[in-house]
């Protein structure tokens, strides 16, 4: 009688020490990978048009908070204030991220990969950590970004990530 194996969990690479490049989605990833196999959100609102009311922001801010308070890891960009809200309300309640850079990881993060991605960001957290959080990018870490405030090829990929929608990275929540 044959044995039978069980299928394999597909390894994740020990992202956290240094970029890696991930051939079959074609993305580069910096980070925590395991955070791809949780319980993920985007905030719909956040997605589009980069230009946002107050209120807007505010509306933002809350849906964000809630899917933090649910145990959810929130997926977003940082090209423009929507997402730069989405990107800050995990670091005040201590949670990981996922980010989706338009760029390369030294362009946002620094030559050391260690600074946060933008100004507000700094405020709560002193560095970038990458066993915490995870960054993604299409391009590579040298590569600069596109200069836009309204990215649609970052919230396109964001929505995917979210929706399990990327081949070959993306697991079952545990």
């Amino acid at each position: 009688m044959a044995t039978r194996l069980a299928p394999e969990t597909p390894p994740y690479a020990p992202f956290d020490t240094e970029p890696g490049f991930y051939p079959e989605a074609g993305l580069w990833l910096y980070g925590n990978a395991r955070l791809l196999g949780t319980s993920l959100a985007s905030i719909s609102r956040a997605v589009g048009h980069p230009h946002h009311m107050p209120e807007d922001l505010g509306q933002i801010e809350y849906e964000t908070e809630q899917a933090v308070l649910e145990g959810r890891i929130v997926v977003t960009g940082v090209h423009n204030p929507a997402h730069q809200r989405v990107a800050i309300v995990p670091l005040r309640w201590g949670a990981p991220r996922i980010l989706v850079f338009s760029g390369g990881f030294h362009h946002h993060l620094g030559s050391d990969l260690k600074e946060e991605p933008f100004r507000a960001a700094r405020l709560w957290r002193y560095q970038f950590d990458a066993k915490t959080d995870l960054v993604i990018s299409r391009r590579a870490p040298d590569k600069l970004p596109t200069f836009a405030q309204f990215n649609p090829t970052v919230d396109r990929l964001i929505e995917r990530i979210t929706a399990r929608l990327v081949p070959g990275i993306l697991f079952e929540p545990r």
